[in-house]
């Protein structure tokens, strides 16, 4: 499997290439009210209207300093997770991938996974589970409401 791997909170976290659609430096969103909860605002990607989604506050790494926004495909939609930093894409052979302990999985069941590198782990985030469905729904209404101005 190869990772996309990231910083936030001075964690490294990683997420599948296949589940990425570009990298971006980070840019001001524009600011929404009423928002889903986790989302920052909207920014203009190449034409596109992409809500920006708040990993260091869903992390509780609040304060993080962002360099970088992944953009992925989630439920169809193309979403920006902000970063702390991007760091490399890394091949992750199947006898250092485990799944997630249960206990771990309780709350955050967006880590499905752990990848076992030297000495340190990787969560594997898992963009679909990431965002739950009510905020997809705000998600897609919020592309639908400033998409058609």
């Amino acid at each position: 499997m190869q990772l996309l791997t990231f910083l936030l909170g001075g964690v490294e976290y990683g997420m599948p290439v296949s589940d990425v659609m570009s990298i971006e430096n980070r840019m001001e969103p524009l600011r929404i009210p009423d928002s889903p909860r986790y989302i920052d605002g909207i920014i203009n990607l190449h034409g596109s209207i992409v809500p920006v989604y708040n990993l260091a506050e869903r992390f509780g790494c609040k304060g993080e300093q962002i360099h970088n926004i992944i953009v992925s495909n989630v439920g169809g939609m193309k979403v920006g997770l902000e970063v702390g930093s991007v760091r490399e894409i890394m091949e992750a052979g199947s006898s250092s991938v485990n799944a997630m302990p249960e206990l771990m999985n309780y709350t955050q069941n967006f880590f499905r996974e752990v990848v076992a590198r030297d000495k340190a782990l990787i969560g594997v985030l898992d963009v679909n589970s990431l965002i739950t469905q009510e905020e997809k729904e705000g998600i897609r209404k919020l592309i639908d409401d400033n998409s058609n101005r």
